[in-house]
């Protein structure tokens, strides 16, 4: 990079509000945390479960994240982009969120509970409908404390959406393995545990500043309306990381396999954590500034070039991992795991443009439709099964998935690069 650029670029981002730069640190912090405690439960769930209580895991974690945006509706989107434009309405509108979102958890769970020996036969877990009950109280404890989250951050609450995080997501779930003594009742008693917090934190969302401009606050209705446009596009990128770990344990039933690939796109999560904690501190922000007559070209130009300073920040850590994968399953997972090396090894290269994606996200998400974005969402999730499908004549089933997730997530955060800088341009 010339030394002109370099200048230009470390000037916008020394522009960036302390506020800004205190909250992200934060919260990017806190979100470690919590990557930090999954990382270690991966490490106690192997040491536990072993091969085959590893795979269950990761099966039952796959079932949440691919279930888990259907069910939020696009609230956590939708609360980011709406609260911080409510003055009297604050706290009911997170409230009826909330109950909504309760509404939706104990419908599917119940009916989940039902088909639980079919589900169970499908996902090939060998717990049959307790294993599935388990995995439904999980979701639903997630989904609740999601939409929490999501309205402290939409608030500007930042202290106490970490404070909501750091719990439920992290202490937790660690206090529920430490008391549960077998995989079902450790996923229950965390779900439970999640769910009270979430329940806790959505009372705790404070009332906006009121002013004295007369403006048509949004209401559930406008809340759930855009979440339903959003919401396909809120299916999709979760499924991007979880398919991978789905087909392998439908073309490789019973297989440890599959507990390769989850690894695999765990770590991918862990790298791309930096930038996807972007979008909380950033949106609610975003939206409030864009929304209103005038902005700073100087906060255009840094949108501008953040999701390429993502790609290039994203690459150290996925070199370092690429570089010593061996030793890293080895220490983390045990060295009977040794066959998840080479899967780890091309999977974390999706790091890089996924990072990409991250970082423009929140420009794309205030400016853009929220139709158009579920369009690319779904249209990478099928270059995802394609390239999937192509490249098992050619790799291993696990080399396979990932190379699917390496493909889409290329195609996604270029395609967020332009994008991003489009919606820009169309705002100045």
């Amino acid at each position: 990079m010339p030394a002109g650029e370099r200048l230009r670029l470390r000037a916008l981002l020394r522009s960036v509000p302390a506020a800004v730069r205190r909250d992200y640190v934060a919260t990017l912090i806190v979100q470690w945390f919590v990557l930090g405690i999954g990382l270690l439960l991966f490490h106690l769930v192997a040491r536990r479960g072993s091969v085959s209580g590893f795979a269950y895991y990761q099966i039952a974690r796959g079932t949440v994240s691919t279930l888990q945006p259907i069910l939020l509706l696009g609230l956590g989107v939708g609360l980011h982009r709406y609260l911080p434009r409510t003055e009297h309405t604050t706290r009911r509108l997170a409230q009826q969120a909330l109950g909504v979102e309760a509404v939706l958890v104990t419908a599917v769970g119940l009916a989940g509970m039902a088909a639980g020996a079919g589900i169970a036969a499908l996902l090939g877990l060998p717990g049959g409908r307790p294993a599935v009950t388990a995995a439904l109280i999980m979701l639903a404890g997630n989904c609740l404390c999601t939409v929490s989250l999501a309205a402290l951050r939409g608030n500007q609450q930042i202290v106490d959406a970490n404070l909501t995080m750091a719990l439920g997501f992290g202490l937790f779930p660690l206090v529920a393995f430490v008391v549960a003594d077998r995989i079902e009742d450790f996923l229950i008693i965390q779900g439970a545990g999640t769910a009270v917090v979430g329940v806790w934190a959505t009372w705790v969302v404070r009332r906006q500043p009121a002013t004295t401009e007369k403006t048509v606050e949004p209401d559930v209705r406008t809340l759930i309306g855009y979440g339903i446009r959003r919401m396909p596009g809120e299916f999709a990128l979760p499924v991007l990381y979880t398919f991978p770990t789905f087909a392998v344990a439908v073309l490789m039933p019973g297989e440890p396999e599959a507990g390769y690939v989850g690894f695999t796109t765990s770590a991918v999560t862990l790298i791309c954590s930096v930038f996807a904690m972007l979008t909380p501190v950033l949106m609610p922000r975003l939206s409030r500034l864009f929304h209103r007559p005038g902005d700073d070209p100087g906060v255009r130009r840094l949108l501008t070039v953040l999701p390429l300073l993502a790609g290039a920040l994203a690459a150290a850590p996925a070199g370092l991992i690429l570089l010593f994968a061996p030793a890293l399953v080895r220490g983390f997972l045990g060295p009977e795991f040794a066959g998840a090396v080479p899967v780890l090894r091309l999977g974390v290269l999706a790091a890089i443009p996924l990072a990409m994606f991250y970082a423009a996200r929140p420009t794309m998400d205030t400016l853009l439709d929220a139709k158009f974005m579920s369009r690319l969402l779904l249209a990478c999730l099928v270059l995802e099964i394609l390239a999937t499908v192509i490249a098992e004549s050619l790799l291993t089933v696990p080399q396979a998935a990932v190379a699917g997730l390496l493909a889409a997530g290329t195609a996604l955060g270029l395609d967020a690069v332009g994008l991003a800088a489009y919606a820009l341009r169309r705002r100045g």
